[in-house]
């Protein structure tokens, strides 16, 4: 299985003031138990580093940088010009949703690498059909 890494799951990993902390936690000892291909965006690490920066600290937010980076089992893909548009157009598309253009981002590279299940806390995947892990 082949699973997307949303921001909200990489700072309730961190932050253990977050709501969803333990939650994440059990989820990603699931996820190495079952050898899960675990793939992020460089929108999602930009937003994630950002986040964990200002809730968290700057010192775990390097930390959380140097490990994402230099990892070995997490694919991180770059949305392409081709993916900003779809994006783009998902974004005009759905005025009643509170989509960011992250959220976008996410939705178009998920559809693009035909995956189906989110690692995340964010119930926009839901609403735009994918599966929550």
């Amino acid at each position: 299985m082949r699973l997307f890494v949303d921001t909200s799951a990489w700072l309730a990993l961190t932050d253990k003031n977050d709501q969803y902390h333990n939650r994440a936690v059990s989820k990603s000892l699931e996820i190495k138990r079952q050898k899960i291909e675990l793939i992020t965006s460089e929108y999602i690490i930009d937003e994630s580093i950002t986040l964990i920066r200002y809730r968290v600290s700057h010192h775990a937010a390097i930390i959380f940088g140097d490990s994402l980076l230099s990892s070995r089992i997490i694919r991180i893909v770059d949305v392409t010009e081709e993916g900003r548009l779809k994006a783009w157009e998902i974004f005009k598309k759905y005025e009643d949703k509170e989509f960011s253009f992250t959220d976008c981002t996410s939705f178009a590279l998920m559809k693009n690498l035909r995956l189906q299940k989110s690692f995340t806390f964010d119930e926009h995947f839901r609403q735009m059909g994918f599966e929550i892990f």
